[in-house]
């Protein structure tokens, strides 16, 4: 697990967050789980192993409780993650959005700033922060944070969220053209998906023939697929 530091400029930002408060809760960030699998050879030399007691184990259990909204046992399964792995970047997130959903803003910041010092390359510290941004209405610092998040996704685990995320931060800046991409952008890695499809339709009866006719020009494919 990297544990690359992080420069002044990745991480000094989200202070300005902080006087920050009242914020409602974030989509849930959506984490791959490895599963956990048990093996026997037969009812009397069944074995137990005993690898239950991991770090990925007490995080899935956090993850299942915060879904469920029991706040502080999810704190509590966090807590032993990290007690068990203090360079899991994966508790610190998770324990960034229980603060946020609790209101306390300051230590939801402190918490994506542990994350990012224990692993700067984890995608979902960036989209936690970038959520942060969006939902205190600085989008311009949240798009910055999407981008970022997109940029360091190189096994793309995690674009599909962060390009829809990226384009309803745009649709409030009013910046409708960059939307649309990013909208695109989440079709082509998932066309069923609905919300992106109705927005791309929105757009479209926003900014009318002109833009159409701007992207059969440019040989950018307006039908979707």
């Amino acid at each position: 697990m990297s544990r690359a530091a992080v420069g002044p400029t990745s991480l000094t930002g989200l202070t300005g967050l902080t006087n920050l408060t009242g914020l409602a809760g974030v989509a849930s960030l959506g984490l791959v789980i490895a599963a956990l699998v048990f093996a026997g050879c037969g009812a009397t030399t069944m074995q137990y192993s005993g690898s239950l007691d991991t770090p990925e184990a007490e995080y899935a259990k956090a993850l299942s409780l915060l879904e469920s909204g029991a706040h502080d046992e999810a704190e509590a399964a966090l807590r032993r993650t990290m007690r068990l792995d203090d360079g899991f970047a994966p508790a610190y997130v998770g324990m960034s959005r229980v603060f946020l959903e609790r209101g306390d803003v300051k230590e939801a910041i402190r918490y994506v700033h542990m994350a990012r010092i224990r692993d700067v390359d984890y995608v979902p510290c960036w989209l936690m922060a970038a959520r942060l941004y969006d939902t205190a209405g600085q989008y311009e610092a949240a798009v910055t944070e999407f981008r970022e998040a997109i940029a360091r996704d190189k096994d793309r685990l995690w674009a599909v969220e962060s390009h829809f995320d990226l384009g309803r931060t745009l649709e409030k800046l009013e910046r409708l053209e960059e939307a649309h991409d990013a909208y695109m952008e989440v079709i082509a890695l998932d066309p069923l998906h609905l919300e992106a499809r109705a927005s791309v339709t929105r757009i479209w009866k926003t900014l009318g023939p002109a833009f159409l006719m701007r992207l059969r020009y440019e040989n950018r494919d307006i039908i979707l697929p």
